[in-house]
C-alpha cells in the first residue's frame, strides 16, 4: 500500500513539472518554469550551458575582453561565464520585469559582499531581499537567484505553493513552436512591447507595427553557425504584408550599405528569408560557421586598445 501512494505522488508531481512548460521547444528548467509570474507577457530565455558547448563559445570567448563581468565576479564572486546555467527573463510589458537564473552559489559568501557595497537587505517571509523598493535580489536557495522589481519579487514570494506561479498558458504554445536546440529564444504578446519613442518618430513606427503583433517567437541556435527561427502573427492580412515589406526593405537597405571591405555582410543579408502567408510573417537565416568566426574576428579586432 505504502508503494502504491508513492507511486501515485511520483505520478501527480510528474504531471506537475509537465504543465510548468510544453512538450516541445527548448526546455526550461522546472525551478524557473514554477516561478514565472502570471502577468508575463514577454519571455526570454538562455541556455547558457548550451551555450558553452558551441563551437562559437569555444573558439572565441576567451579572446573577447569583458571588464564589466571581470569587476561584477570579483565583487560578487559569481562569474557568469562559470556559474549560471539558465536564466530566464520574465516581463509584463509595462512596469514590472524579473531575471530567473539558475547556476552555483554561494549565499554565506555574496551576500555579506553585496552588504560592503552598500546593498541593504530586508526581510520579507524568511527571504533576505537586497535592494530598495524599487529593485532587488534574493537567493531562494544556492542553485536558484532571482533580481527584479521589488513588488514583483514578493509576489512571486507569496505564490510559491499557492499554484499562482508558471509559464501562462497563451505563452506555452509559441514556445513549442521552438526548437529544443535553440540556446536562445524568445516568446512574446506584441501588443506589450512598446518602445519608448514618440508615434511620430522612426522608433515609434516600429511600435505602430509592433500592435499589429499578436503573437511572436524567435529562437537562435549557434550549435553550427547561427541558426536564426521567427515568426509573428498579425491583427490581420494587411498588417503582416506591412510587417513583411518592412523587414525586406531592412535587408535591403543592408545589402547596400554593406561596405565594399566585408563582402560576406552580402552572404549574410542573402541567407536571410522573409516570408507571409495570410496573417503570418516568419523570418529565417542560416550562417554557416565560417562566416560567424569571421565576423567574431572582425569584433574581436575593432574592440582592441
Amino acid at each position: 500500500m505504502r508503494e502504491c501512494g508513492v507511486a501515485l505522488i511520483a505520478i501527480l508531481l510528474s504531471a506537475a513539472c509537465r504543465q510548468l512548460q510544453p512538450a516541445a521547444g527548448p526546455r526550461i528548467d522546472p525551478a524557473l518554469a514554477m516561478l514565472v509570474p502570471p502577468d508575463t507577457s514577454i519571455l526570454v530565455g538562455a541556455r547558457l550551458d548550451q551555450l558553452r558547448n558551441t563551437a562559437v563559445y569555444q573558439r572565441h570567448a576567451s579572446r573577447i575582453a569583458l571588464p564589466r563581468i571581470d569587476e561584477f565576479a570579483r565583487e560578487t564572486g559569481v562569474d557568469p561565464r562559470r556559474d549560471l546555467q539558465e536564466a530566464l527573463f520574465c516581463s509584463n510589458g509595462r512596469d514590472r520585469a524579473v531575471l530567473l537564473v539558475r547556476g552555483t552559489f554561494t549565499p554565506a559568501q555574496i551576500e555579506p559582499k553585496l552588504q560592503k557595497r552598500g546593498v541593504k537587505p530586508q526581510s520579507y517571509k524568511g527571504y533576505t531581499l537586497f535592494g530598495d523598493e524599487r529593485g532587488a535580489v534574493f537567493f531562494l536557495n544556492a542553485a536558484t537567484a532571482l533580481a527584479g522589481a521589488t513588488p514583483a519579487l514578493r509576489e512571486i514570494i507569496d505564490g510559491r505553493g499557492r499554484n499562482l506561479l508558471g509559464i501562462p498558458k497563451p505563452l506555452q504554445p509559441l514556445l513549442a513552436s521552438l526548437r529544443a536546440s535553440d540556446q536562445f529564444w524568445t516568446v512574446f504578446n506584441g501588443s506589450a512591447i512598446r518602445l519608448p519613442a514618440p508615434d511620430d518618430s522612426n522608433l515609434g513606427n516600429i511600435n505602430r507595427l509592433a500592435r499589429a503583433v499578436q503573437t511572436g517567437a524567435v529562437g537562435a541556435d549557434l550549435q553550427s553557425g547561427l541558426s536564426l527561427r521567427a515568426h509573428a502573427a498579425c491583427a490581420d492580412d494587411s498588417s503582416a504584408r506591412q510587417i513583411h515589406d518592412a523587414l525586406k526593405g531592412l535587408i535591403g537597405l543592408g545589402r547596400l550599405s554593406a561596405p565594399d571591405s566585408q563582402p560576406d555582410l552580402l552572404k549574410v543579408y542573402d541567407s536571410i528569408q522573409v516570408r507571409l502567408q495570410g496573417r503570418e510573417v516568419s523570418l529565417s537565416a542560416d550562417v554557416p560557421q565560417d562566416l560567424v568566426d569571421r565576423f567574431v574576428n572582425i569584433f574581436v579586432e575593432e574592440r582592441r586598445p
